[in-house]
């Protein structure tokens, strides 16, 4: 039997996560099986097992797609530019893509695994590695635009990374909810929030 290529292997599992993800964002962990990804994806069971043994595995694995991709939109092109300018960009890529489609329903997937990582300790860990890491970003930028003078020396890097990630996180619920939802506007109030850091006037 030939061997699968890499690349090949690789785009079969992202075809049956992108299946499953489309599943998961319709109607749910609990009423998705395996059944449905397999008839989603038009693959056969045994080429969806021969990825995942178990519905646990596409779960987990949703969380890992959902980092990569939030790692991407994390990832400045000129690391080397005004860091706020940076943190904007970062900003402005978040909002737009809650307004695009793949983009929600990725997120609609991310809220299931909040809620999955109160009962399963697996998934917990996932989800909070996965905010560690736009946090650990943040904070880098924000200690970055101190140096240079940018932001207030009294500014708690730690602490208003949090905030802003919290704000991301409730612009995610309210768009899944429904909420008048506008990235310019939101955008706006993130530029307010940025422009409030910066060194008092003497």
């Amino acid at each position: 039997m030939p061997k699968v290529k890499p690349e090949t292997s690789k785009a079969r599992r992202d075809e049956i996560l992108e299946a499953a993800e489309t599943c998961f964002a319709r109607q749910g962990f609990h009423q998705t099986t395996i059944r449905d990804v397999i008839r989603e994806s038009g693959l056969s069971a045994g080429c969806i097992y021969g990825y995942f043994s178990t519905k646990d595995d596409l779960i987990r694995a949703m969380g890992e797609r959902r980092h990569t991709r939030d790692a991407a939109l994390l990832s400045p092109h000129d690391k080397s530019a005004n860091p706020i300018t940076i943190l904007r960009a970062i900003g402005r890529e978040f909002l737009t893509d809650l307004q695009k489609e793949d983009g929600l329903r990725t997120r609609r997937v991310a809220l299931q695994l909040w809620a999955e990582a109160l009962r399963d300790d697996k998934i917990k860990a996932q989800v909070t590695d996965g905010i560690h890491v736009p946090i650990s970003a943040i904070i880098e930028l924000l200690r970055r635009a101190q140096r240079l003078g940018l932001v207030d020396k009294k500014v708690d890097p730690p602490g208003v990374a949090r905030m802003m990630v919290s704000v991301f996180q409730g612009y995610v619920l309210q768009r899944l909810w429904g909420e008048p939802f506008k990235a310019t506007a939101a955008l706006e109030g993130f530029d307010l929030l940025l422009r409030g850091l910066a060194p008092a006037p003497r």
